[in-house]
């Protein structure tokens, strides 16, 4: 009687266990969801404002390059 009672001991205990690693794996899993939903709204802003910057870019070299041209054009560069 004595190791059955040990061994009701034993899986309750085991039984435990499992609950708070269950416990602890679901609050984790919370923790990277969240981490994660983070790290893409800052993906997401990042690439908007390198999109943003690339096209200021673009823009810059068009007025440039159009301003190098009238140069061209009226000192009669070749």
């Amino acid at each position: 009687m004595e190791l059955i009672d040990q061994l009701e001991q034993r899986i309750d205990s085991l039984l435990e266990t499992i609950a708070v690693l269950r416990e602890d794996n679901r609050r984790l899993k919370d923790e990277v969801d969240l981490g994660l939903t983070v790290l893409e709204d800052e993906n997401r802003a990042l690439k908007e404002q390198l999109e943003l910057e690339r096209s200021t870019q673009d823009s810059v070299r068009q007025r440039i390059d159009a301003l190098l041209l009238k140069l061209k054009d009226q000192t009669g560069g070749s």
